[in-house]
This record gives C-alpha cells, sequence and structure tokens, in this order.
C-alpha cells in the first residue's frame, strides 16, 4: 500500500505541469535567479561559474533588477554587480523563452599562478547579451537554460589565448518565482 502511494505521488509530481499548460508572469511577480556552470577543461586546471540575480516584472512577461555574477579558477577571480533586463516570451507552454541584457561593472584580480601570461588587476564596464529557455516545473520553479555573450571596456576575461574583452558563456540553473 505504501509503495503504491509513493508511485502516486511521484507520478502525480511529475505530470502536474501538463494540467496547467502555460505561463504567466504578471506585473508585480519577482524572480530569483541561481545559475552556473563549471568548465573542468579550462586554461587554468577549472573555472566555477555562478550567476544569481533578484528581478521585479514592471509589465507583464518585462523584468528589470540586479545581478551579481562571480567566477573563479586556481589562481584569478572576476566579479561583476550591475543592472539588468529581461524579456520572457509567454506563450501557451511551460517553455518560455526569453532575451536579456545587462551593464554590469567588473572587477578581474589574478596571482598569476600557472599561465604563460601575465594578467592584471583590471576594473571594468561589461555589456552582457543574453538568450535562453526556462521550463516551468509549476508556477513557482522554472529550469533555465542560457548563452550569454559579453564585451568590457578593458580586458576581463582569461582564456587559453591571453586575456581577452569578449566572451561567450552557457549556464544553467533554478529560477524561483514569488
Amino acid at each position: 500500500m505504501k509503495k503504491n502511494a509513493v508511485a502516486l505521488v511521484l507520478m502525480g509530481a511529475f505530470f502536474t505541469p501538463a494540467l496547467w499548460a502555460g505561463v504567466d508572469l504578471p506585473e508585480g511577480t519577482q524572480e530569483f535567479g541561481l545559475q552556473g556552470s563549471l568548465d573542468l577543461d579550462y586554461v587554468d586546471d577549472y573555472l566555477f561559474v555562478l550567476n544569481t540575480s533578484y528581478g521585479y516584472f514592471i509589465y507583464d512577461d518585462w523584468e528589470i533588477g540586479a545581478v551579481l555574477d562571480v567566477s573563479m579558477s586556481d589562481s584569478n577571480q572576476q566579479f561583476q554587480f550591475g543592472g539588468f533586463t529581461e524579456y520572457n516570451f509567454t506563450n501557451t507552454s511551460n517553455w518560455v523563452p526569453y532575451l536579456g541584457a545587462a551593464a554590469q561593472l567588473a572587477n578581474l584580480s589574478s596571482d598569476d599562478g600557472d599561465l604563460d601570461f601575465d594578467v592584471e588587476d583590471v576594473t571594468a564596464l561589461n555589456i552582457k547579451l543574453s538568450g535562453g529557455v526556462k521550463y516551468f516545473i509549476n508556477k513557482h520553479v522554472a529550469i533555465s537554460a542560457e548563452v550569454n555573450y559579453n564585451i568590457s571596456t578593458d580586458d576581463i576575461n582569461v582564456s587559453k589565448d591571453g586575456v581577452e574583452d569578449s566572451f561567450t558563456r552557457f549556464v544553467f540553473g533554478t529560477r524561483f518565482y514569488f
């Protein structure tokens, strides 16, 4: 009997999103986002990326907010803080594509470690353009996949070719709505 009850609860949790097709992101909704990635084939052994955001929907489907991005490797750290805007293309399914932009103050600091080139500590303005898709598990939680392109006023990204002023990242995460 207990096995049947557990199976029914699990099936109900899995199929519940199918019962309320379509997502609504009305004005006044708040969102907390947590995304990231881990690159174990990075020039400096590894690269850990964590993106956090808090947003408020000022109109239906249109959000503005603050974002904090952190990237860390064996010998360098990058912090970016700023504001963002995002437009969500809600439809009749649980899949919601979105486009966004952010302006951030970015700081790269390094101890050079085992890199074959010099990395300077630098602060710059970074512009991030992003696009992605969210899948709503229920009306309060979505999983997301995003690609973003960053371009800055100075070299803030460490790569195998040296330090660059632009880069592209893929991040995956979760968004919470309340």
